[in-house]
């Protein structure tokens, strides 16, 4: 029996009532298995492969034995540090009319307004005085935040005087759809090293189906144009293209192609599962053609990895990078827990994406984030305490997904995400045997 790893495994069928598993079985010509509990990965001898298929409870107590080490469950702290990160939606208006938009062009829901700086500024001043020397990161998500650039640059400069006064360092990032960058922004991203995040679907024809200007103007022109200073000379940035899958339009490697072609250099995708076009949401028969269409991509970029390049599909190579860390998590995220969102009006809530919504409620800038209001939102949401999660293997790589996409669309694509994870977990496999060096080392190499 020779370890691998810590990783992860699936199947696409949906978790059998019963108590939690601790065994996660992966067959083929190199057999698996997954420990739940501590996300570790081992590759089995045949024979013992087989014996623990028939539920040899010799064969599970060797197992276990071999890890050598005692399994642990992921938990956190109920003694909750103040966020590390924050999101400014400094804009909750767009220039785009993206008919697909879960947050109603920035307004959820209610009317579009600009953040004040005062608001800005006493979210920025919470965040740093709560770092204790931790770095912390400030972003700027609406909307399209360059709606907003003076409170933007003002902030920037802010945050910067504030954790150098406390001793801390503050990183940023910003969401944007890139349409209306200038010169001054480009030099603003570039020289304080912004994570750029740019909303975009694929090439000019699948990404103004849906995302325009009002005017009727292609949007991907129009960003094009702007982002293409920052595309040819990053800087300090570093920049992502980020594409949402309709259910009329499942194909993914096109859209990685497309947007490689037009000079970026991280392309992900994430499918559609909360809109106020309904037709648009991805549906059950949509999940099994999705995860044919992930796979094609992968298996592109695999080919890419071969011939001496790196990874650009980033839903795969964010997926390697937590397997190769054992990544063992009981939320889906930081939200709520190390990170959340302030709306323009200066309300905390548990991420950018349930801004407005009362159920994500956390305090306000006024009267402070409550502290209380986090740790029961995160107790409430822990992976063993949802359903079907706390029967399912995956559970601790998955976290149990999207709080706000779970509260809204329920848990209609679990199976799409343990069937990725599957395939993740054979291609991290192959990565190791024939490209080691993409991954850093670890302890946790095989031996």
């Amino acid at each position: 029996m020779t370890q691998l790893i810590n990783v992860t495994g699936p199947g696409c069928v949906s978790p059998p009532p019963g108590p939690p598993p601790r065994i996660h079985l992966i067959g083929g010509e190199r057999p698996l298995a997954f420990l739940v509990e501590g996300s570790r990965l081992f590759a089995l001898e045949r024979d013992f492969f087989a014996a623990l298929e028939t539920g040899d409870p010799g064969a599970e107590q060797e197992l276990f034995a071999a890890t050598g080490a005692a399994p642990r469950q992921p938990d956190f702290d109920s003694r909750l540090p103040e966020p590390a990160a924050i999101s400014l939606n400094i804009s909750q208006s767009c220039n785009l009319s993206c008919s697909y938009c879960y947050a109603d062009e920035g307004r959820f829901g209610g009317r579009a307004r600009l953040m004040p700086l005062e608001v800005a500024l006493s979210a920025i001043d919470k965040l740093i005085d709560g770092a204790r020397g931790r770095r912390v990161t400030l972003g700027f998500i609406g909307g399209e935040p360059f709606l907003n650039r003076e409170v933007m640059y003002r902030s920037v400069d802010y945050a910067l005087e504030r954790a150098q006064d406390r001793g801390c360092t503050v990183g940023f990032s910003v969401t944007t759809n890139g349409t209306l960058l200038n010169r001054t922004d480009v030099s603003l991203l570039r020289d304080h090293g912004f994570a750029v995040s740019v909303s975009l679907d694929g090439g000019a024809r699948v990404n103004d189906r849906y995302r325009r200007a009002r005017g009727g103007a292609s949007g991907f022109q129009q960003a094009l144009r702007s982002l293409k200073p920052l595309l040819d000379n990053p800087g300090k940035a570093r920049i992502a293209a980020r594409a949402t899958i309709a259910r009329d339009d499942l194909r993914v490697a096109g859209r990685v192609n497309a947007l490689a072609d037009a000079g970026f250099i991280e392309i992900g995708v994430s499918p559609l599962r909360t809109s106020p076009d309904a037709s648009l949401v991805l549906k059950a028969g949509d999940w099994p053609r999705l995860l044919e269409e992930m796979i094609r991509a992968a298996e592109e970029e695999w080919q890419r990895i071969l011939r001496g390049h790196g990874f650009r599909f980033s839903n795969l190579a964010t997926a390697m990078k937590q397997l190769h860390a054992g990544s063992a998590k009981p939320l889906p995220c930081g939200s709520a827990a190390n990170y959340v969102s302030v709306s323009a009006t200066g309300g905390y809530f548990s991420c950018h994406r349930t801004i407005d919504d009362q159920r994500f409620a956390l305090g306000t800038t006024a009267a402070g984030l409550s502290t209380v209001a986090r740790e029961s939102f995160i107790k409430s949401r822990h992976v063993d305490r949802q359903e079907p999660c706390r029967t399912c293997w995956a559970r601790y790589l998955c976290g149990g997904g999207c709080h706000a996409e779970v509260l809204s669309a329920g848990r209609g694509g679990c199976d799409y995400i343990r069937g990725w994870l599957e395939y993740c977990l054979r291609f991290y496999d192959r990565l190791l045997q024939e490209r080691p060096g993409l991954l850093e080392t670890s302890q946790r190499r095989p031996k």
